[in-house]
């Protein structure tokens, strides 16, 4: 295992001098532990072995892991997981080549400055989006800026008002980690149609709920991961001099630091000096406090990918929340409606039951300090194919599916609201 660190090691200083981080022959296998002792391997790997990256962590026994390995590293991890014990471990390839995946993605770009769907778009272009659009539509929709970016970028939402400053309160945030691109375009895919007109009855949603959308929450990390390293996850913070950056979904300071979250700073899951070190959560848990103060704020959900979950809170050693079931019970609505559409199936469950102990995380903010009504993370498409990757010509199918399960999540509100009156 020291071999392999040193090797690792290497190869961070390799990719920290280059340009663009390459993933030239980074293969993905999926491995899945039949048995605890198993599962303890991978979890050495996954804690010990900074040169390879978990795409799916180690969750329970029989549940798949997602391993991306460089090159230089397949074989001697390869060939102890495949002997390990005489047996071996179950495992297949899930991508030959990485960075094959990202030179087709790369393709899909086009030369056009605007925000389009068919494409991901920059930082800029979805700035310049929010602006239009609400510009375009001056009595719904206004734009705020809730805070600047360790860089210094503005940290921006839009907010959706179609009169009355009462009615119960929707906040979606997308992209807190940077490489999950998928999230920014459902997000401004579902601002385009909640202001649409054509479209009765998603745009019919603002009669009943106002909206607060944050498109891109790590901003600094998601312009990163355009312009030099694909694969990037967390923000890009440099409190600790060795690697920046920390895991803005470890970092919410609620259960902070107890289990699911990592002290090293080079970690893909590092929770940070401390609970809010990182100003993109700490002045997003402002904005989030000033609305679940000052208005009626009844659904937060946080978009990220992949996996195809809807998850509910708490990531902790807290368990379930107490009122689990109904989460459950409108969870289940909502995977059923995004079903209809295309199959897509979502699974609908507790985070720890369903992935693993993750601490430090916004929908657990949500629900333990602000008891938020409803909580959720949806872990968008798709299951491991592409992974982080996911092909532009799925944004607007993966966008659709989204609304039609946002829909029954809100029926299934206004039900609620009905039975109280």
């Amino acid at each position: 295992m020291k071999v392999l660190l040193s090797l690792a090691l290497l190869g961070l200083v390799a990719l920290t001098v280059a340009e663009k981080v390459k993933y030239n022959n980074y293969k993905v296998y999926r491995v899945t532990p039949q048995n605890e002792e198993e599962r303890s391997l991978l979890l050495s790997l996954e804690s010990d072995n900074p040169g390879v990256v978990f795409w799916k962590h180690v969750r329970k026994v029989g549940m798949p892991v997602d391993i991306m390995i460089p090159p230089h590293l397949q074989n001697d991890i390869l060939d102890g997981i495949r002997s390990f014990k005489g047996k071996g471990l179950q495992s297949y390839e899930m991508v030959n080549d990485v960075q094959s995946l990202i030179d087709f993605e790369a393709m899909s770009q086009t030369s056009s400055t605007k925000l389009s769907w068919n494409a991901y778009s920059s930082l800029a272009q979805i700035y310049e989006f929010l602006d239009e659009i609400a510009s375009a539509n001056p009595q719904v929709a206004s734009v705020g800026v809730y805070g600047k970016s360790f860089e210094g970028r503005d940290l921006k939402y839009i907010k959706l008002n179609k009169g009355g400053t009462d009615k119960p309160v929707i906040f979606i945030d997308a992209n807190i980690h940077a490489r999950e691109w998928i999230t920014n375009t459902i997000a401004t895919y579902t601002i385009n149609e909640l202001l649409n007109p054509n479209n009765a009855e998603i745009s019919g949603l603002l009669n009943d709920f106002n909206f607060y959308i944050i498109p891109v929450m790590n901003v600094d990390g998601y312009e990163w991961t355009r312009t030099d390293d694909r694969l990037w996850r967390k923000t890009r913070s440099t409190f600790n001099p060795l690697c920046k950056g920390a895991d803005p979904n470890r970092n919410f300071g609620f259960g902070w630091n107890t289990g699911g979250s990592s002290a090293s700073p080079c970690s893909d899951t590092y929770m940070g000096v401390d609970a809010f070190s990182e100003p993109e959560t700490q002045t997003a848990s402002e904005l989030l406090t000033k609305i679940a103060e000052e208005e009626n704020l009844s659904f937060y959900l946080s978009l990220h990918s992949y996996s195809q979950l809807i998850l509910i809170p708490y990531g902790t050693n807290l368990g379930r929340v107490p009122d689990h079931d109904e989460h459950m019970t409108i969870g289940n609505l909502a995977a059923s409606a995004i079903s209809k559409r295309y199959g897509t199936q979502f699974t609908p469950g507790n985070i720890v039951e369903l992935l693993y102990v993750a601490s430090g995380a916004s929908v657990d903010y949500m629900k333990g300090v602000h008891d938020t009504d409803l909580a959720y993370t949806f872990e968008m498409r798709d299951t491991g194919r592409y992974g982080f990757v996911l092909p532009a010509d799925q944004i607007i199918p993966s966008s659709e599916e989204f609304l039609d399960g946002l829909v029954a999540i809100t029926n299934a509100l206004k039900a609620k609201a009905a039975q109280k009156n």
